[in-house]
């Protein structure tokens, strides 16, 4: 959580010195050591990930790009530091005309370097406090498509709006002396306001003008109703029913590449809670069996459930290292023949606030979490194993698909064949 909050709000603080540096005094010696503290903070923040997740895992993990994108900001600011402290500290040329040309160079280099490194605001997307920002940028790129056909129907509208009001009205009107001119009047007179150069009405001297008023006068409000009510919602609509569509796509791909990922955190969660009962148990046996001190028992009970979090001697980065341990994790626990019963299941879902967490992580429904044991046991045993377990979390994560409903419907239709046949052989009438 740390590395999530702390590094989101000084990038937002040095987005905010940024502005004011601008504005106010922007030679001040503040400024500089605001630079400097948020470069050192970065670099800083980049030594620390990879002390915690690993060289390999920071540089070539799922979040490489972000990673690459951080040590480039922080190259981008050094270089920015190294040009400006490098000319505050030169030597002078004695040239003033070379002085003065190598000063407007470096300065348009630092100006440059600086508007990139706003660049680092991107970052905030990567957090998870920002996901709703992340989601509605991500919509606005998912319907530029649309946006761009849009922008095509209305200026072909536009266009022929200009050339029937420059034919008509050019030679009276100076707004319509060009087709550009016609074009973007009629663009006003739907959006902003239609008036004319000198703030007067347009569409009431066009109306008092013209040889047909009431012709005119129905023409304009037909006209304007189909592009503020017709063409805009329609645009609109169009948008949004992109927008959804593509996001729901996208949120069902991400969720069929995660699906390793999301297994083996499933997996090796469950495995932790089951295995850390099973040790208590133990220990709580060998505590009676031998009348053991309680501590000395507790030190051990901590090391094997400390042991535990080191899973097989190495952490997965790569999808085949996530597949490769969930399969040993499902070979472990078949191995041990575990069993959960629905009184078992449902403490964990609330008591075990990190297994309710990766259950949440993997967009698994919680708002009945007590029937989830009731959907996970298709055969009604009254138990679950641990493969049942996985398979059957791993099949509730997202929203329904259009496979899960035809899926249904396949097997609702064997059934009913099925039992079809077998009234007819028991001489039922079905």
């Amino acid at each position: 959580l740390l590395l999530d909050v702390i590094p989101a709000v000084v990038i937002m603080m040095s987005a905010v010195v940024a502005g004011l540096s601008a504005d106010i005094s922007p030679d001040h010696t503040i400024w500089k050591v605001f630079e400097i503290s948020f470069t050192l903070f970065f670099i800083g923040e980049i030594f620390v990930k990879l002390k915690v997740f690993g060289s390999r895992e920071f540089l070539c993990g799922a979040d490489w790009h972000w990673s690459w994108f951080e040590i480039l900001c922080v190259i981008t600011a050094l270089i920015d530091m190294g040009i400006t402290y490098s000319q505050m500290f030169g030597e002078e040329q004695s040239d003033a005309e070379v002085q003065e040309n190598s000063a407007a160079g470096t300065l348009g280099t630092l100006k440059m370097l600086k508007l990139a490194r706003l660049g680092r605001i991107v970052r905030l997307l990567k957090f998870k406090i920002f996901q709703e920002l992340k989601l509605m940028i991500q919509g606005v790129f998912t319907g530029l498509r649309v946006l761009f056909w849009a922008v095509v129907l209305f200026g072909g509208c536009m266009y022929l709006l200009g050339v029937v009001t420059r034919t008509l009205y050019g030679a009276h009107f100076e707004e319509f002396n060009s087709v550009p001119s016609a074009m973007f009047t009629s663009f006003r007179c739907f959006t902003d306001g239609c008036s004319d150069y000198k703030g007067q009405p347009l569409q009431e001297q066009l109306r008092i003008r013209s040889q047909g008023g009431g012709v005119f006068m129905v023409a304009y409000m037909l006209l304007f109703l189909f592009v503020t009510i017709g063409i805009f919602n329609l645009i609109m609509a169009v948008f949004i029913d992109n927008v959804t569509e593509g996001s729901t796509k996208k949120r069902q791909r991400q969720l069929g590449a995660n699906g390793p990922k999301t297994e083996f955190v499933i997996a090796n969660i469950l495995r932790h809670i089951i295995l850390s009962n099973v040790l208590r148990k133990e220990a709580e046996d060998e505590m009676r069996a031998e009348g053991a001190d309680g501590r000395r028992i507790s030190h051990s009970l901590n090391e094997k459930l400390l042991a535990l979090q080191e899973m097989y001697g190495y952490k997965p980065h790569t999808t085949e290292e996530y597949i490769e341990l969930a399969d040993r994790i499902r070979d472990e626990m078949t191995e041990r023949d575990v069993v959960v019963t629905k009184e078992e299941f449902n403490h964990w879902l609330t008591t075990e606030k990190e297994f309710i967490s990766k259950l949440d992580d993997a967009e698994i429904d919680l708002s009945c979490k007590f029937d989830l044991f009731d959907v996970l046991d298709a055969d009604l045993s009254g138990e679950l194993e641990f493969d049942e377990m996985v398979d059957g979390l791993l099949k509730c994560r997202g929203p329904a698909s259009k496979t899960d409903i035809i899926a249904i419907r396949l097997k609702t239709a064997l059934v009913v064949k099925m039992m079809t046949k077998l009234c007819e052989k028991l001489g039922v009438d079905p």
